[in-house]
């Protein structure tokens, strides 16, 4: 079992990429150049929620599922509460705070089945690694508390979680363009914060030298999946030309609207906004309306858990 850990950081990660407005700051480190908060008890209070976890437990997915939670001795779709990953930006930096209702000595027992399972300190907390030391699939968790978990590519990182966790780090700022375009979703469950520049994984130049940094917020509101995105380019003409680009791409898509109507259903919902260098696009679409059209990707799911 020598990818345990990465199962369980890997599951957290997928459950977390939804998470919500309400950003606990005093996760997210000062030095961070991105931020991902997934507000799973908001999602799980949501319809699209509701369903999509729902596909999950469903045919050969749930018989996996079940198969997995007999293993760790938990459901991870109902015990995980919210999660918020952050990082400075280069490769493998990243740092996972979890907040979940699960019990820590049976996870620390499923850990410990690994043949390369470690144990070290930070402090009065334990810091334990598992996974293949030679191929770069080693991982770290420490369970700060009864409620708070915190996942890391590295040690040094772990230990610096904790000390985060612990009120001894110094918590970000969270920026102005996250919380203004969270201000239409009432049940928002994911929000995401990145300084373009900063984030080494993203190849493009032009991405780069365009855009400074981009701010997302998803979730629900009044029975409809809203999407809002801003982008803070460097300067208004940069600005505009993103707002021409964009608009470009949604005139090209109405070309095939009358023959695709799903297009129609997805153009009608699309608002695009700029203002001086910050450019907003706002997406609202019925949550049943919205299945309708993802419903037959739906129908192909296969959950692949080991």
């Amino acid at each position: 079992m020598k990818n345990t850990l990465l199962t369980l950081l890997g599951l957290a990660l997928v459950l977390t990429v939804g998470q919500a407005a309400k950003v606990d700051k005093i996760n997210i480190s000062n030095n961070a150049k991105f931020v991902a908060h997934l507000d799973l008890d908001a999602f799980r209070a949501s319809k699209i929620g509701t369903t999509l976890l729902e596909r999950v437990r469903q045919e050969e997915g749930r018989e996996k599922f079940e198969a997995l939670v007999e293993i760790i001795g938990f459901d991870p779709l109902t015990v995980i509460q919210g999660a918020t990953m952050s990082g400075n930006g280069e490769e493998d930096n990243g740092i996972l705070i979890v907040r979940h209702k699960a019990d820590n000595a049976k996870l620390l027992a499923f850990m410990k089945l690994d043949e390369n399972y470690r144990k070290t300190e930070h402090g009065k907390h334990e810091i334990h690694g598992a996974g293949d030391r030679g191929d770069g699939e080693r991982g770290y968790v420490s369970f700060v508390n009864d409620t708070t978990a915190v996942l890391a590519a590295g040690r040094e990182l772990a230990a610096k979680a904790i000390d985060l966790v612990n009120g001894k780090g110094a918590a970000k700022k969270l920026p102005p363009s996250l919380v203004s375009i969270g201000k239409d979703t009432k049940n928002a469950f994911l929000v995401a914060n990145a300084d373009v520049s900063a984030i080494s994984s993203i190849d493009d130049e032009n991405i780069k030298q365009m855009a400074k940094e981009a701010s997302l917020v998803l979730g629900e509101s009044d029975g409809k999946l809203i999407l809002s995105l801003s982008v803070d380019a460097y300067d208004a003409d940069t600005a505009e030309q993103m707002e021409a680009m964009v608009n470009g791409l949604i005139g090209f898509a109405r070309l095939s609207q009358e023959e695709n109507p799903e297009i129609k259903d997805i153009l009608k919902g699309l608002k695009v906004r700029r203002k001086e260098v910050t450019l907003s696009i706002h997406f609202a679409i019925g949550v049943d309306k919205f299945f309708e059209l993802i419903d037959p990707a739906l129908k192909e799911i296969d959950i692949d858990l080991p």
